[in-house]
């Protein structure tokens, strides 16, 4: 064999070593551009199905709420339990975790928890909490003005009034109404801090005998009694036994 075959042979085999580097380079790119695609499809996947989740999450935790303060609510309007509930006290829900609730009973009561409510819905937006501020100030005004006061008067008598004392002091009737909400508090899932929570508030004008849990006849007996000065859950006073808090419905 010449010597000029011979340096044909090795370019071709330095040529084909060239080609099958410059392939393998090649492939290795293509893999490498493949796994990122796929890596970036499936990470965008995850993060979608994580905010799917975290959506239908809050949903039901808003379902929920309102299933629990509609029934409490109801219940209360029906006279369904047996002694007032505590306005303002906190009720942890057993059967959902995090979930709790409570009863706030009167006028002023409920407007501070509608306040309280919505400045925490705000968070830091100062311009959302000026407008709370401004529509409480126009109610507060507004039923200043029913009862022929002026607003100070109005705040004087709202900072003495106390739900629970008024409530003892007359009996119970079909006829008095107050003002009632429920608050429904569950966990914030976008929390900016540990324990977060959110709120749902409704409200209902309830009668003051089903706010006591009394039935008519008790309130009857109860109303009939401090006429007289007998105490209707003495029996040995002449008054009735039965009612709350004393021996049964």
């Amino acid at each position: 064999m010449s010597h000029s075959g011979t340096r044909s042979a090795k370019c071709f085999g330095a040529r084909s070593n060239r080609n099958r580097d410059s392939e393998s380079g090649m492939l290795l790119i293509e893999s490498l551009v493949a796994m990122t695609i796929v890596a970036m499809v499936t990470i965008s996947y995850i993060g979608i199905r994580t905010d799917a989740l975290i959506d239908a999450t809050r949903a039901r935790n808003w379902r929920l709420a309102r299933e629990i303060a509609e029934e409490k609510l109801s219940g209360l309007m029906a006279g369904a339990h047996e002694m007032q509930p505590e306005s303002g006290q906190i009720i942890e829900i057993e059967k959902y975790e995090n979930f709790s609730y409570k009863i706030v009973l009167g006028e002023s009561g409920v407007a501070d928890v509608e306040a309280e409510v919505a400045n925490e819905a705000a968070g830091e937006d100062t311009e959302a909490k000026d407008k709370i501020q401004w529509q409480r100030d126009r109610q507060d005004l507004r039923r200043a003005r029913d009862r022929g006061l002026d607003a100070m008067e109005y705040e004087e008598q709202q900072q003495l009034d106390d739900i629970e004392e008024r409530l003892a002091e007359k009996a119970p009737s079909e006829e008095d109404f107050e003002e009632v909400a429920v608050v429904v508090y569950f966990p914030k899932l976008d929390a900016d801090f540990p324990g977060q929570q959110e709120a749902l508030l409704i409200k209902a004008r309830v009668s003051t005998l089903a706010i006591s849990g009394m039935t008519p006849d008790q309130a009857s007996s109860l109303a009939e009694s401090e006429g007289s000065g007998v105490d209707p859950i003495d029996p040995a006073s002449g008054g009735a036994a039965g009612l709350p808090g004393g021996g049964g419905r």
